[in-house]
């Protein structure tokens, strides 16, 4: 495993393990025993998906994730106002690939003050999946003012690197379908994601070269020039 995929791993694990401690140590009323439990399985489920995923098993480690939404929805029918099973809610989601209902979490997670740069981060980039680059882009600010790591920075750049790497094969095949302004739409968020990778992380030599190639295969000389 890379150092970065280590380190993005590590910060999954770092806000489930957060979530748990915090119920650990502030649910000591008696009703709310109940969600504690339900809501720590949850959260091994959700650590036995991440090992799962880090051995390639993505298959299963999608099926545990939805299964550790089930225990989070649960906890919440629980005890409604349970800390934490919002945003742990919000990050499965964003895991699966479900953007609009991780979108709905975290800002329910948002408005119960559960804010972290995790869920910052995860909910720009569930809006910059469904297009919403300037929604998305503030979140990722907001992320990078509760934590201005490097490391977190580098990851994100890596997520929108592979944001905008998709979005460029979609546009190919769209234009392949006939559907050319789709097509052409695509290929304009592909670039801006990209450019958004390198304001992040602009020591990527492979986001850039890729950002060039996407761009002179669109006519878009002036982009393509300034980072060629």
């Amino acid at each position: 495993m890379t150092d970065k995929l280590f380190s993005k791993h590590l910060i999954i694990y770092s806000f489930l393990i957060t979530s748990m401690l915090f119920n650990l140590f502030g649910c000591n009323q008696k009703p709310k025993d109940r969600a504690f439990v339900v809501f720590n399985e949850g959260v091994a489920l959700s650590l036995e998906a991440l090992q799962l995923d880090q051995n390639g098993k993505h298959e299963d480690a999608f099926d545990l994730n939805k299964k550790a939404i089930t225990k989070f929805e649960e906890t919440l029918r629980i005890d409604p106002s349970h800390y934490g099973s919002k945003g742990a809610l919000g990050h499965s989601f964003y895991l699966i690939g479900e953007f609009r209902a991780a979108i709905n979490w975290f800002e329910k997670a948002h408005a119960n003050n559960e804010t972290t740069a995790a869920t910052f981060r995860e909910l720009g980039l569930s809006k910059i999946n469904l297009g919403q680059i300037e929604a998305g882009q503030k979140d990722l600010e907001a992320a990078f003012r509760l934590d201005d790591s490097q490391n977190v920075k580098d990851i994100t750049a890596d997520d929108l690197y592979d944001i905008g790497k998709l979005a460029f094969e979609y546009s190919d095949e769209y234009k392949k379908q006939g559907q050319v302004e789709k097509g052409r739409t695509y290929q304009q968020f592909s670039l801006a994601v990209l450019e958004m990778a390198l304001d992040i992380s602009n020591s990527r030599p492979d986001i850039a070269a890729t950002l060039v190639e996407f761009a002179d295969k669109v006519g878009e000389k002036a982009l393509a020039d300034k980072h060629r």
